[in-house]
Protein backbone atom coordinates (compact mmCIF):
# COMPACT_ATOMS: atom_id res chain seq x y z
CA UNK A 1 0.00 0.00 0.00
CA UNK A 2 2.68 2.54 0.88
CA UNK A 3 4.61 1.22 -1.85
CA UNK A 4 1.91 1.76 -4.49
CA UNK A 5 1.29 5.33 -2.76
CA UNK A 6 5.08 6.35 -2.93
CA UNK A 7 5.25 5.53 -6.83
CA UNK A 8 1.69 7.22 -7.39
CA UNK A 9 3.46 10.66 -5.76
CA UNK A 10 6.60 9.84 -7.98
CA UNK A 11 4.30 9.48 -10.93
CA UNK A 12 2.70 13.04 -10.09
CA UNK A 13 5.93 14.33 -9.25
CA UNK A 14 7.38 13.80 -12.73
CA UNK A 15 3.52 15.01 -14.23
CA UNK A 16 4.23 17.86 -13.03
CA UNK A 17 8.00 18.73 -13.25
CA UNK A 18 6.72 17.97 -16.99
CA UNK A 19 4.06 20.51 -16.77
CA UNK A 20 6.01 22.74 -15.34
CA UNK A 21 8.58 22.23 -17.61
CA UNK A 22 5.60 22.81 -20.97
CA UNK A 23 4.54 25.55 -19.08
CA UNK A 24 7.83 27.40 -18.93
CA UNK A 25 8.62 26.86 -22.44
CA UNK A 26 5.24 28.03 -23.50
CA UNK A 27 6.13 31.67 -21.59
CA UNK A 28 9.41 31.59 -23.32
CA UNK A 29 8.01 31.23 -26.53
CA UNK A 30 5.01 33.90 -25.72
CA UNK A 31 7.68 36.13 -24.14
CA UNK A 32 6.99 39.92 -24.37
CA UNK A 33 9.08 41.09 -27.28
CA UNK A 34 10.20 44.63 -27.66
CA UNK A 35 11.60 46.35 -30.82
CA UNK A 36 13.14 49.37 -32.22
CA UNK A 37 12.00 50.69 -35.53
CA UNK A 38 12.94 54.11 -37.27
CA UNK A 39 10.76 55.40 -40.30
CA UNK A 40 11.83 57.98 -43.15
CA UNK A 41 8.84 59.94 -42.79
CA UNK A 42 7.11 62.35 -40.58
CA UNK A 43 3.68 62.02 -38.34
CA UNK A 44 1.80 64.42 -41.52
CA UNK A 45 2.91 61.65 -44.00
CA UNK A 46 0.46 59.67 -45.04
CA UNK A 47 2.46 56.67 -44.85
CA UNK A 48 2.14 57.60 -40.82
CA UNK A 49 -1.42 57.16 -41.14
CA UNK A 50 -0.48 53.79 -42.88
CA UNK A 51 1.84 52.79 -40.80
CA UNK A 52 -0.12 52.72 -37.71
CA UNK A 53 -3.28 51.15 -38.89
CA UNK A 54 -1.14 48.80 -39.92
CA UNK A 55 0.38 48.40 -36.23
CA UNK A 56 -3.07 48.14 -34.25
CA UNK A 57 -3.75 45.10 -36.18
CA UNK A 58 -0.51 43.73 -36.09
CA UNK A 59 -0.10 44.28 -31.89
CA UNK A 60 -4.03 42.66 -31.89
CA UNK A 61 -2.68 39.35 -33.18
CA UNK A 62 0.37 39.71 -31.73
CA UNK A 63 0.27 40.94 -28.22
CA UNK A 64 3.45 39.89 -27.01
CA UNK A 65 5.46 42.01 -29.76
CA UNK A 66 5.69 45.64 -28.78
CA UNK A 67 7.33 48.16 -31.83
CA UNK A 68 8.75 51.21 -30.62
CA UNK A 69 8.91 53.72 -33.79
CA UNK A 70 10.48 57.09 -34.29
CA UNK A 71 10.41 59.15 -36.99
CA UNK A 72 12.73 61.17 -39.18
CA UNK A 73 11.94 62.93 -42.90
CA UNK A 74 13.60 61.34 -45.87
CA UNK A 75 17.20 63.14 -45.64
CA UNK A 76 17.46 63.11 -41.61
CA UNK A 77 16.42 59.05 -41.80
CA UNK A 78 19.62 58.49 -43.63
CA UNK A 79 22.07 60.82 -42.20
CA UNK A 80 21.04 59.32 -38.70
CA UNK A 81 21.02 55.90 -39.77
CA UNK A 82 24.48 56.28 -40.99
CA UNK A 83 25.75 57.49 -37.62
CA UNK A 84 23.82 55.09 -36.23
CA UNK A 85 25.34 52.08 -38.13
CA UNK A 86 28.80 53.11 -37.12
CA UNK A 87 28.47 53.62 -33.61
CA UNK A 88 26.49 50.13 -33.29
CA UNK A 89 23.61 51.33 -32.07
CA UNK A 90 21.04 50.67 -35.26
CA UNK A 91 17.20 50.04 -34.54
CA UNK A 92 16.00 46.58 -34.68
CA UNK A 93 13.54 46.86 -37.52
CA UNK A 94 15.14 48.70 -41.23
CA UNK A 95 13.42 50.08 -43.49
CA UNK A 96 15.23 49.47 -46.71
CA UNK A 97 15.24 50.06 -50.49
CA UNK A 98 15.76 47.66 -52.64
CA UNK A 99 18.66 49.13 -54.74
CA UNK A 100 21.64 51.14 -53.57
CA UNK A 101 19.79 53.89 -51.99
CA UNK A 102 20.58 52.08 -48.16
CA UNK A 103 23.57 50.67 -49.60
CA UNK A 104 25.55 51.51 -46.72
CA UNK A 105 23.65 49.28 -44.83
CA UNK A 106 23.01 46.84 -46.89
CA UNK A 107 26.47 46.75 -48.49
CA UNK A 108 28.23 46.46 -45.00
CA UNK A 109 26.92 43.80 -43.12
CA UNK A 110 24.42 45.63 -41.08
CA UNK A 111 21.59 43.94 -42.48
CA UNK A 112 20.42 40.06 -42.39
CA UNK A 113 19.80 37.92 -45.11
CA UNK A 114 16.27 37.16 -45.23
CA UNK A 115 16.71 34.12 -47.67
CA UNK A 116 16.77 31.47 -45.14
CA UNK A 117 13.21 32.47 -43.24
CA UNK A 118 11.84 33.56 -47.08
CA UNK A 119 12.29 30.02 -48.09
CA UNK A 120 11.24 27.91 -44.71
CA UNK A 121 8.27 29.88 -44.54
CA UNK A 122 7.85 29.77 -48.78
CA UNK A 123 7.04 33.07 -48.98
CA UNK A 124 8.27 33.32 -52.65
CA UNK A 125 5.87 31.07 -53.05
CA UNK A 126 3.16 33.84 -52.43
CA UNK A 127 5.13 36.63 -54.12
CA UNK A 128 6.39 37.68 -58.22
CA UNK A 129 10.03 37.02 -58.66
CA UNK A 130 10.80 40.60 -58.56
CA UNK A 131 10.02 40.71 -55.05
CA UNK A 132 12.53 38.02 -53.78
CA UNK A 133 15.04 38.92 -56.48
CA UNK A 134 18.18 39.44 -55.14
CA UNK A 135 19.99 42.65 -54.19
CA UNK A 136 23.38 41.75 -53.48
CA UNK A 137 25.82 40.36 -56.04
CA UNK A 138 25.93 37.16 -53.84
CA UNK A 139 22.60 36.92 -53.70
CA UNK A 140 21.61 38.40 -50.26
CA UNK A 141 17.52 39.28 -49.85
CA UNK A 142 17.30 42.26 -47.12
CA UNK A 143 13.58 43.67 -47.39
CA UNK A 144 10.65 43.03 -48.20
CA UNK A 145 7.81 45.78 -48.66
CA UNK A 146 3.99 45.82 -49.57
CA UNK A 147 4.55 43.64 -52.73
CA UNK A 148 4.20 47.22 -55.34
CA UNK A 149 6.14 47.96 -58.09
CA UNK A 150 6.78 51.81 -58.89
CA UNK A 151 7.29 51.55 -62.42
CA UNK A 152 8.92 54.14 -64.26
CA UNK A 153 7.60 53.94 -67.32
CA UNK A 154 3.81 54.29 -68.23
CA UNK A 155 2.42 55.70 -71.35
CA UNK A 156 -0.93 57.46 -70.33
CA UNK A 157 -3.04 57.88 -73.37
CA UNK A 158 -5.69 60.73 -74.24
CA UNK A 159 -7.83 57.87 -76.24
CA UNK A 160 -10.51 60.62 -76.69
CA UNK A 161 -7.95 62.42 -79.06
CA UNK A 162 -6.42 59.45 -80.71
CA UNK A 163 -9.96 58.80 -81.80
CA UNK A 164 -10.27 62.08 -83.43
CA UNK A 165 -7.17 61.67 -85.20
CA UNK A 166 -7.56 58.59 -86.21
CA UNK A 167 -5.08 56.56 -84.55
CA UNK A 168 -4.55 53.41 -82.20
CA UNK A 169 -2.27 53.29 -79.97
CA UNK A 170 0.92 51.86 -81.41
CA UNK A 171 1.82 48.23 -81.17
CA UNK A 172 6.23 48.74 -82.32
CA UNK A 173 8.30 51.64 -81.03
CA UNK A 174 8.38 52.82 -84.74
CA UNK A 175 4.84 52.89 -85.36
CA UNK A 176 4.86 55.45 -82.49
CA UNK A 177 7.55 57.20 -84.01
CA UNK A 178 5.45 56.97 -87.09
CA UNK A 179 2.28 58.64 -85.62
CA UNK A 180 4.18 62.25 -84.25
CA UNK A 181 3.68 64.02 -87.90
CA UNK A 182 0.01 62.94 -88.13
CA UNK A 183 -0.39 64.10 -84.30
CA UNK A 184 1.54 67.29 -85.13
CA UNK A 185 -0.35 68.19 -88.49
CA UNK A 186 -3.78 67.73 -86.10
CA UNK A 187 -2.10 70.36 -83.87
CA UNK A 188 -1.21 68.27 -80.77
CA UNK A 189 1.86 67.58 -79.61
CA UNK A 190 2.40 64.00 -79.51
CA UNK A 191 4.29 63.00 -75.79
CA UNK A 192 5.12 65.18 -72.82
CA UNK A 193 7.45 64.16 -70.43
CA UNK A 194 8.69 67.27 -68.61
CA UNK A 195 12.14 67.16 -68.16
CA UNK A 196 13.37 70.02 -66.60
CA UNK A 197 14.62 68.22 -63.33
CA UNK A 198 16.93 65.93 -66.22
CA UNK A 199 15.95 62.47 -64.53
CA UNK A 200 12.94 61.85 -65.90
CA UNK A 201 14.33 60.22 -69.53
CA UNK A 202 16.50 58.47 -67.98
CA UNK A 203 14.25 57.01 -65.23
CA UNK A 204 11.53 56.95 -67.47
CA UNK A 205 12.61 56.47 -71.14
CA UNK A 206 16.19 55.23 -71.47
CA UNK A 207 15.81 52.57 -68.23
CA UNK A 208 13.17 50.14 -70.62
CA UNK A 209 14.63 50.76 -73.30
CA UNK A 210 18.33 49.13 -71.98
CA UNK A 211 15.87 46.69 -70.37
CA UNK A 212 14.47 45.66 -73.57
CA UNK A 213 17.11 45.71 -76.12
CA UNK A 214 19.89 43.55 -73.52
CA UNK A 215 19.77 40.74 -71.33
CA UNK A 216 19.18 40.85 -67.35
CA UNK A 217 22.73 38.62 -67.63
CA UNK A 218 24.13 41.50 -69.81
CA UNK A 219 22.71 44.00 -67.61
CA UNK A 220 24.20 42.17 -64.47
CA UNK A 221 27.50 41.84 -66.26
CA UNK A 222 27.65 45.44 -67.56
CA UNK A 223 27.65 46.84 -63.75
CA UNK A 224 30.52 45.00 -62.75
CA UNK A 225 32.46 44.60 -66.05
CA UNK A 226 32.41 41.32 -66.03
CA UNK A 227 33.13 39.39 -69.36
CA UNK A 228 34.11 42.59 -70.96
CA UNK A 229 30.32 44.09 -70.81
CA UNK A 230 30.12 47.50 -70.68
CA UNK A 231 27.83 50.92 -71.35
CA UNK A 232 29.53 51.05 -74.83
CA UNK A 233 27.50 47.90 -75.68
CA UNK A 234 24.75 47.59 -78.25
CA UNK A 235 21.91 47.65 -75.67
CA UNK A 236 23.21 50.67 -73.69
CA UNK A 237 24.05 52.38 -77.20
CA UNK A 238 20.62 51.32 -79.12
CA UNK A 239 18.90 52.78 -76.68
CA UNK A 240 20.55 55.87 -77.22
CA UNK A 241 19.83 55.92 -80.89
CA UNK A 242 15.95 54.91 -80.33
CA UNK A 243 15.63 58.22 -78.37
CA UNK A 244 17.58 60.43 -81.05
CA UNK A 245 15.39 58.77 -83.49
CA UNK A 246 12.46 59.73 -81.63
CA UNK A 247 13.61 63.02 -81.46
CA UNK A 248 14.03 63.30 -85.22
CA UNK A 249 11.01 62.07 -85.58
CA UNK A 250 9.13 64.60 -83.17
CA UNK A 251 7.76 62.29 -80.75
CA UNK A 252 10.42 63.72 -78.30
CA UNK A 253 9.96 67.88 -78.20
CA UNK A 254 13.02 69.68 -78.41
CA UNK A 255 11.23 71.95 -75.75
CA UNK A 256 11.52 68.95 -73.33
CA UNK A 257 14.90 70.06 -71.26
CA UNK A 258 13.24 73.03 -70.62
CA UNK A 259 9.64 71.83 -69.83
CA UNK A 260 8.82 70.95 -66.47
CA UNK A 261 6.33 67.92 -64.80
CA UNK A 262 3.89 70.28 -63.77
CA UNK A 263 3.69 72.18 -67.63
CA UNK A 264 4.00 68.56 -68.90
CA UNK A 265 1.20 67.06 -66.43
CA UNK A 266 -0.97 70.55 -67.56
CA UNK A 267 -0.04 69.75 -71.36
CA UNK A 268 -1.66 66.36 -71.06
CA UNK A 269 -4.49 67.09 -68.73
CA UNK A 270 -5.92 70.17 -70.64
CA UNK A 271 -5.96 67.91 -73.93
CA UNK A 272 -2.86 69.77 -75.70
CA UNK A 273 -0.83 66.29 -75.83
CA UNK A 274 -1.80 63.10 -76.92
CA UNK A 275 0.56 61.26 -74.93
CA UNK A 276 2.10 61.67 -71.30
CA UNK A 277 4.91 59.51 -70.77
CA UNK A 278 5.76 59.36 -66.79
CA UNK A 279 5.80 56.71 -63.90
CA UNK A 280 2.97 54.60 -61.93
CA UNK A 281 2.90 57.34 -59.31
CA UNK A 282 1.18 59.87 -61.62
CA UNK A 283 -2.17 57.97 -61.19
CA UNK A 284 -2.09 60.06 -58.16
CA UNK A 285 -1.88 63.48 -59.91
CA UNK A 286 -3.88 62.72 -62.75
CA UNK A 287 -6.82 61.18 -60.28
CA UNK A 288 -7.23 64.88 -58.68
CA UNK A 289 -6.34 66.91 -61.99
CA UNK A 290 -8.52 65.21 -64.40
CA UNK A 291 -11.95 65.99 -64.87
CA UNK A 292 -14.55 62.93 -64.07
CA UNK A 293 -15.41 62.57 -67.08
CA UNK A 294 -11.87 62.79 -68.63
CA UNK A 295 -10.82 59.57 -66.64
CA UNK A 296 -12.63 57.00 -68.37
CA UNK A 297 -10.89 57.72 -71.78
CA UNK A 298 -7.48 58.23 -70.02
CA UNK A 299 -5.25 54.72 -71.14
CA UNK A 300 -2.58 53.60 -69.02
CA UNK A 301 -0.28 51.51 -71.40
CA UNK A 302 3.50 50.09 -71.27
CA UNK A 303 5.85 51.46 -74.12
CA UNK A 304 5.03 49.68 -77.54
CA UNK A 305 7.54 46.67 -78.83
CA UNK A 306 10.92 47.11 -79.93
CA UNK A 307 11.86 45.35 -83.22
CA UNK A 308 14.10 43.20 -82.36
CA UNK A 309 15.21 43.93 -79.21
CA UNK A 310 16.26 40.31 -76.77
CA UNK A 311 12.92 41.30 -74.77
CA UNK A 312 10.77 40.94 -77.67
CA UNK A 313 6.69 42.44 -76.56
CA UNK A 314 5.21 44.82 -74.56
CA UNK A 315 4.75 43.27 -71.63
CA UNK A 316 7.38 44.95 -69.44
CA UNK A 317 8.36 47.90 -67.70
CA UNK A 318 11.16 49.63 -65.95
CA UNK A 319 10.36 49.76 -62.06
CA UNK A 320 11.19 49.28 -58.52
CA UNK A 321 9.86 47.16 -55.63
CA UNK A 322 8.51 49.52 -53.20
CA UNK A 323 10.54 50.58 -49.88
CA UNK A 324 10.53 47.38 -47.38
CA UNK A 325 11.82 46.73 -43.85
CA UNK A 326 14.69 44.52 -43.02
CA UNK A 327 16.38 43.79 -40.03
CA UNK A 328 19.53 44.10 -38.06
CA UNK A 329 22.15 41.43 -38.47
CA UNK A 330 23.08 41.63 -34.74
CA UNK A 331 19.12 40.49 -33.52
CA UNK A 332 19.24 37.35 -31.64
CA UNK A 333 16.64 34.69 -32.23
CA UNK A 334 13.77 35.76 -30.41
CA UNK A 335 13.90 39.39 -31.94
CA UNK A 336 14.50 37.67 -35.31
CA UNK A 337 11.72 35.88 -35.19
CA UNK A 338 9.63 38.98 -34.07
CA UNK A 339 10.65 41.13 -36.56
CA UNK A 340 9.82 38.64 -39.40
CA UNK A 341 6.42 38.16 -37.75
CA UNK A 342 6.06 42.00 -38.66
CA UNK A 343 7.83 41.77 -42.19
CA UNK A 344 4.97 39.16 -43.18
CA UNK A 345 2.29 40.76 -41.57
CA UNK A 346 2.70 43.74 -44.15
CA UNK A 347 2.37 41.76 -47.34
CA UNK A 348 0.22 39.54 -46.04
CA UNK A 349 -2.89 39.51 -48.76
CA UNK A 350 -5.12 39.63 -45.75
CA UNK A 351 -4.20 43.42 -44.98
CA UNK A 352 -5.08 44.28 -48.32
CA UNK A 353 -7.29 46.62 -47.67
CA UNK A 354 -5.31 48.81 -45.71
CA UNK A 355 -2.95 49.23 -48.44
CA UNK A 356 -5.70 49.94 -51.10
CA UNK A 357 -7.06 52.31 -48.20
CA UNK A 358 -3.37 54.36 -48.66
CA UNK A 359 -3.43 54.24 -52.48
CA UNK A 360 -1.11 50.91 -52.60
CA UNK A 361 -2.05 48.12 -55.36
CA UNK A 362 -0.30 45.30 -54.21
CA UNK A 363 0.34 42.49 -56.56
CA UNK A 364 0.80 38.73 -55.40
CA UNK A 365 1.26 35.64 -58.19
CA UNK A 366 -2.78 34.67 -57.51
CA UNK A 367 -5.56 37.28 -57.31
CA UNK A 368 -6.36 38.13 -54.06
CA UNK A 369 -9.66 39.95 -55.06
CA UNK A 370 -7.96 43.84 -55.01
CA UNK A 371 -9.63 44.90 -58.39
CA UNK A 372 -12.79 44.14 -57.03
CA UNK A 373 -12.24 46.64 -53.98
CA UNK A 374 -11.24 49.65 -56.49
CA UNK A 375 -14.11 52.29 -57.60
CA UNK A 376 -11.66 55.38 -59.88
CA UNK A 377 -11.65 54.36 -62.97
CA UNK A 378 -8.04 55.43 -63.41
CA UNK A 379 -6.99 53.18 -59.97
CA UNK A 380 -8.55 50.14 -61.46
CA UNK A 381 -6.67 50.71 -64.76
CA UNK A 382 -3.83 51.22 -62.70
CA UNK A 383 -3.74 48.10 -60.99
CA UNK A 384 -4.75 46.25 -64.41
CA UNK A 385 -1.17 47.68 -65.92
CA UNK A 386 0.57 47.02 -62.44
CA UNK A 387 -0.75 43.26 -62.95
CA UNK A 388 0.14 42.97 -66.53
CA UNK A 389 3.76 43.84 -66.25
CA UNK A 390 5.56 39.99 -66.49
CA UNK A 391 8.85 41.28 -66.80
CA UNK A 392 10.23 44.21 -64.06
CA UNK A 393 13.49 45.69 -65.75
CA UNK A 394 16.36 47.90 -63.80
CA UNK A 395 16.22 51.61 -63.11
CA UNK A 396 19.15 52.92 -64.12
CA UNK A 397 19.23 55.62 -60.93
CA UNK A 398 18.39 52.61 -58.72
CA UNK A 399 21.31 50.26 -59.66
CA UNK A 400 24.08 52.20 -60.88
CA UNK A 401 26.07 55.03 -58.64
CA UNK A 402 23.66 58.53 -58.48
CA UNK A 403 26.66 60.33 -59.02
CA UNK A 404 27.34 59.29 -62.47
CA UNK A 405 24.15 58.74 -63.71
CA UNK A 406 23.14 62.46 -63.22
CA UNK A 407 25.92 64.12 -64.13
CA UNK A 408 26.52 62.43 -67.35
CA UNK A 409 23.46 60.19 -68.08
CA UNK A 410 21.02 62.29 -67.55
CA UNK A 411 22.69 65.53 -68.35
CA UNK A 412 23.68 63.96 -71.91
CA UNK A 413 20.27 63.10 -72.33
CA UNK A 414 19.15 66.51 -72.46
CA UNK A 415 21.99 67.03 -74.74
CA UNK A 416 21.23 64.34 -76.81
CA UNK A 417 17.85 65.98 -77.53
CA UNK A 418 19.54 69.41 -78.43
CA UNK A 419 21.44 67.41 -80.87
CA UNK A 420 24.80 68.53 -79.09
CA UNK A 421 26.16 64.92 -78.46
CA UNK A 422 25.75 62.00 -80.29
CA UNK A 423 24.12 58.71 -78.83
CA UNK A 424 28.31 56.58 -79.31
CA UNK A 425 29.68 59.55 -77.66
CA UNK A 426 27.50 59.45 -74.73
CA UNK A 427 27.76 56.13 -74.22
CA UNK A 428 31.76 56.06 -74.08
CA UNK A 429 31.56 58.67 -71.68
CA UNK A 430 29.38 57.12 -69.25
CA UNK A 431 31.09 53.70 -69.73
CA UNK A 432 34.49 55.85 -68.92
CA UNK A 433 32.73 57.18 -65.69
CA UNK A 434 31.51 54.22 -64.47
CA UNK A 435 34.63 52.25 -65.08
CA UNK A 436 37.03 54.81 -63.26
CA UNK A 437 33.82 55.58 -60.32
CA UNK A 438 31.04 53.52 -60.08
CA UNK A 439 30.50 51.25 -56.97
CA UNK A 440 29.77 48.36 -58.93
CA UNK A 441 32.76 48.55 -60.33
CA UNK A 442 34.34 48.32 -57.49
CA UNK A 443 32.84 45.76 -55.76
CA UNK A 444 34.17 43.70 -58.79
Amino acid sequence: MNYALSQLARKASSLLFATAISLGATALARADVTLTAIFPYTKVDPDYARLQETYERFHAANPDITIKFDYLDHDAYHNKMQALAISGNLPDILTLWPGKRTGYLTGRGYAKDLRELIQRDGVDKMLRPVFTQAQAATGEVYEIGVPYVNFTNVVYVNRKLLDQIGLQYPKTLDGFMGQAKTIRAAGYRPAVFGDQSSWVLQSCLLSVMVGRLGTPEWFANALTGAEGAGFKDEPFVGALQKIKQMVDAGLIDPSEPSTTREQALSAFVSGRSVYFIGGIWEVVNLTSALPAEMKDFVEIRSLPAIEGAALAGSDSSSGQPATGFGMSSKLDDEKTEAAWKWIKFNLDPSNKDIAVKYGLLPIYTEDVGIADMLTDPLAKKSYAFSSSIAHVLPVLDDRLDAEGVMQVVNAGLQELVLGSVTPEDLAAKYEAWVAANDSNRKAK
